[in-house]
């Protein structure tokens, strides 16, 4: 199986059940990959296993991942997602940044760049390691 190359996270900070009166969070809504939109079920898994408290358990949403409390959570599950799928990168992007971009960019090469360069970026430094080791064993 070929890694990924590049994971982007939109997200908002929404109150997602106001019939319940509950407190904005930041929802993770979308993530791309290289291809186009990822499949959730592992980002899903990860957030179950290692980010979901007792708090939460009224708050699931199927199509959003979350609550986080804030941006920090937000990028430590980023990461962890990016070590788990073996990404080189992730990049997290408000809703407001991605619409920005989608309204500013004139092509597609330039878009796709550019998510990968707007937002905070950050690197699995593990694979960059394990991809220069492998070429010497």
């Amino acid at each position: 199986m070929k890694d990924t190359e590049y994971i982007v996270g939109v997200y908002n900070y929404i109150n997602a059940s106001p019939e319940i009166h509950s407190d904005s969070a930041y929802y993770l809504l979308y993530l791309l990959d290289e291809k186009g939109l990822l499949d959730k079920s592992a980002a899903l898994k990860l957030y179950e296993d290692r980010f979901k408290s007792e708090l939460t358990s009224s708050d699931i949403h199927q199509n959003m991942i979350g609550p986080f409390s804030s941006t920090e959570a937000l990028n430590q599950f980023a990461f962890q997602l990016c070590e788990e799928l073996n990404a080189e990168k992730v990049s997290l992007l408000s809703v407001q940044e991605y619409n920005g971009l989608m309204e500013s960019t004139q092509t597609a090469s330039d878009f796709h760049r550019d998510l990968q360069e707007i937002g905070n970026v950050m690197e699995n430094i593990e694979r960059k390691k394990k991809g220069f080791l492998s070429r010497f064993f």
